[in-house]
């Protein structure tokens, strides 16, 4: 009997309700889109299968990136959800039609001068078989040393800021964007009120270090009259609505792996971090809390605030 390629796990994402909830401008944009794909006669199956990979991914953003608008969005949080669906089962061969998908609804986007930027799909490769999505990068102490001396040396306050507090706080990219300075106690070390996935509120910590720099920090602005309209990061393009982009805090993380030769996400401090702490014998379930992978179970979600702050303090031990 002849033995068929294995089918493509599904990931089932479409939900009728939460369609109508995903962001504004998205919507907008894949209305324009659909009319596109009609004029080009595109085949009915063809506009079902590119509606349905969209749709998902929209849904995924409504779900766990904010419900940002399409260009908005940097390689880091397309790769977040092709490595999503490559854990629920996905298959190399499906992962390359998402991909396409998504592609192809750029490159329409910027046709259209919707897009202003590159695609942020043009920085991803496509998967081979049986490798990974993206290769991960843990940086090791070495290589954080090496950055904090390349750093030193380039003299961007700002940028050194950026990189110990996401490494130290192990934060998702989204989370480090949007910080205003009204959420920082310097005099416990942590950011608090600070809204992750699945809209919780959630606590960060930091060390003495970043404490040293962010306080640093405000004073530069503060003696060179530098507006930052309450925001921790300022850019040109910062206002009293607008904070800094992912895309920018990508660029930002780029660059400073350029300063060692290495190529660096946003997402790289977060599992730098984390593997680091592991390495110097922090135990799993700890570090698990500090990144706020959280059990769900009401039990556990009544004893958070005891459990964060002994972490808290048990991870100052390792100068992280």
């Amino acid at each position: 009997m002849a033995v068929g390629k294995k089918r493509s796990k599904p990931v089932k994402l479409y939900d009728e309700t939460k369609i109508e909830l995903i962001n504004g401008d998205t919507k907008k944009y894949w209305k324009k889109y659909q009319q596109y794909m009609s004029i080009k006669e595109l085949s009915e199956k063809t506009i079902y299968n590119y509606n349905s990979d969209l749709s998902q991914w929209f849904i995924f953003i409504l779900d766990n990136q904010y419900n940002q608008s399409v260009i908005d969005l940097d390689e880091d949080d397309i790769l977040e959800f092709i490595t999503f669906a490559k854990e629920q089962g996905n298959n190399t061969e499906r992962i390359k039609r998402r991909l396409s998908t998504i592609s192809a609804f750029y490159k329409f986007l910027k046709r259209k001068k919707i897009l202003k930027g590159d695609s942020p799909t043009e920085y991803i490769d496509r998967p081979k078989k049986g490798l990974p999505v993206v290769e991960q990068v843990f940086l090791s102490q070495k290589q954080v040393d090496d950055i904090r001396i390349a750093l030193n040396a380039y003299g961007d306050l700002q940028l050194e800021v950026y990189f110990e507090l996401s490494l130290s706080t192990m934060a998702r990219v989204n989370a480090i964007a949007h910080l205003r300075w009204e959420q920082i106690d310097l005099e416990n070390r942590q950011c608090n009120d600070v809204l992750e996935k699945e809209q919780r509120y959630v606590t960060l910590y930091f060390s003495e270090k970043v404490k040293r720099l962010l306080i640093k920090l405000r004073k530069q602005r503060e003696e060179n009259n530098i507006e930052d309209y309450g925001w921790v990061w300022r850019t040109p393009y910062t206002n009293e609505e607008n904070c800094v982009t992912n895309g920018t805090l990508g660029q930002w993380s780029r660059k400073i792996g350029d300063m060692i030769g290495v190529p660096c996400h946003c997402h790289t401090w977060r599992k730098s971090g984390s593997n680091l702490l592991k390495k110097m014998g922090m135990p799993l379930e700890d570090i698990a809390t500090l990144l706020n992978h959280l059990d769900p179970s009401t039990t556990k979600k009544h004893y958070i605030d005891n459990q964060n702050t002994q972490v808290a303090a048990l991870k100052d031990q390792f100068k992280i």
